[in-house]
């Protein structure tokens, strides 16, 4: 029998409509069904049913760590949610039936250092940032005790494979497809003709230095950890626990990246300026 967790986004009406359809899906076919307060509780299930986009994904991956999920779309993008609703009852069906692999990626582990003191321990899934503030900061870059660079600029992202699609491609980063054993180190606006991505060993120790006195943060999955001070220091390093992704047959890294990263990702998008009952000023 089964052991499926299920998680819909809070708020998100589409998705808690489609969680009363999957429920009694899943138990007319013998599968034990886990609410989020079960598994909050320590109940361990074969895979987690996420119903929502990809910030659900993280979401869950982060309260939940290291336990298989798939991702039903209901959200815009949804790169991870490689499944998209309509398609719900066939890509559950594979899940009973086993027929999936488990996709794992790291995660990445950040350290603040203040005056030789660690004041931060946390961790990752996507990325770990330092971003200035309205101003320019100086980021130096070491790579396993190796100075590399001081970068000029907005700040400075270390992103994992899957986190490679989100703020380190708009950043003009390089997307790592799933399974490359590395990391992508990229320098946000760098005020600087040395501006190339780096992509490390997954075993490399990345130290990132705050060289001003200007105002910065250390984001988390694009979440505020810490406001900086100058002469910190953050370690980041391969992390202890594990992203990992249901795959099912037929689901391809290469086709999601380009059906899903298309210049038409909203085309149903209307724009604020002009439209009916709209006016420019």
């Amino acid at each position: 029998m089964a052991r499926i967790g299920l998680i819909a986004a809070h708020g998100k009406t589409e998705a808690e409509s489609l969680a009363a359809e999957v429920i009694p899906w899943l138990q007319q076919r013998g599968c034990e069904v886990l609410n989020e307060d079960e598994l909050r509780g320590g109940a361990r299930p074969d895979v987690i049913v996420a119903l929502g986009g990809d910030g659900l994904i993280m979401r869950v991956a982060h309260d939940l760590p290291d336990i298989p999920i798939l991702g039903i779309n209901v959200g815009r993008v949804g790169f991870l949610a490689m499944t998209e609703r309509q398609h719900w009852q066939d890509a559950l069906q594979e899940i009973i039936d086993g027929r999936y692999e488990v996709q794992e990626g790291p995660t990445l582990e950040a350290t603040v250092f203040r005056n030789g003191q660690a004041i931060v321990d946390a961790w990752a899934i996507n990325d770990v940032v330092i971003r200035s503030g309205m101003q320019l900061i100086d980021v130096e870059v070491y790579i396993d005790e190796r100075y590399v660079n001081t970068y000029p600029g907005d700040g400075m992202i270390v992103a994992t494979p899957q986190g490679s699609t989100a703020y380190c491609m708009a950043a003009g980063g390089p997307v790592l497809a799933a399974g490359v054993g590395g990391f992508a180190v990229t320098p946000i606006c760098a005020h600087s003709p040395i501006r190339t991505t780096l992509v490390v060993p997954k075993s490399a120790l990345i130290e990132l230095v705050l060289a001003s006195e200007r105002e910065a943060h250390l984001i988390l999955d694009g979440v505020p950890e810490l406001e900086l001070q100058e002469g910190d220091v953050v370690t980041v390093r391969d992390g202890a626990h594990r992203f990992r992704l249901a795959v099912l047959e037929g689901m391809n890294f290469y086709d999601a990246f380009r059906s899903k990263f298309n210049f038409m990702i909203r085309p149903d998008a209307v724009p604020t300026l002009g439209r009916r009952g709209r006016e420019r000023p």
